[in-house]
C-alpha cells in the first residue's frame, strides 16, 4: 500500500483577496505540527517523492481592492509525473503537455502531493 504525504498551500492571507507567496514556510510548519501528531520518528525516517502539484492562477486584477475573491475565479493547472518515464506533464481542462521539473518548483503551488518512497 502506497503511503502519501499531501500538502495545502494557504495562498491567501488574512483578508482573503490577495496572494502571499511567503505561505510556504507555514505550510511546512503546519506538516510538521501536524507530523508531530502523529508517529513523528516514523514519518521522518522516510524519504517522499512529488508526485502531483496543483496549482491556482487567477488573473492580475482578481483580488485587487477587494473586487472580487481570487478562489473564486481564475483557473486550475495540474502537474503530474509519469513514475515509468520520470516525465513530468502539465494538465488544464483537455490540454495536456510535457513539462520540465524545473517550472513545476517555480510554480504557485496550491496542493502538493508526495508519495513515500520505498
Amino acid at each position: 500500500m502506497k503511503e502519501f504525504l499531501i500538502s495545502h498551500n494557504r495562498k491567501n492571507v488574512a483578508n482573503g483577496t490577495e496572494k502571499d507567496p511567503s505561505t510556504i514556510l507555514q505550510s511546512c510548519l503546519d506538516i510538521v505540527q501536524a507530523l508531530h501528531q502523529s508517529n513523528l520518528t516514523d514519518v521522518l525516517s522516510h524519504k517522499y517523492d512529488l508526485v502531483a502539484n496543483i496549482c491556482h492562477d487567477s488573473p492580475a486584477e482578481v483580488g485587487r481592492e477587494g473586487k472580487r475573491n481570487p478562489l473564486e475565479e481564475g483557473s486550475y493547472r495540474c502537474h503530474v509525473q509519469h513514475t515509468a518515464s520520470r516525465q513530468w506533464y502539465e494538465m488544464q481542462d483537455l490540454h495536456v503537455r510535457e513539462t520540465m521539473p524545473q517550472l513545476i518548483g517555480i510554480s504557485e503551488s496550491y496542493l502538493l502531493i508526495f508519495e513515500r518512497k520505498g
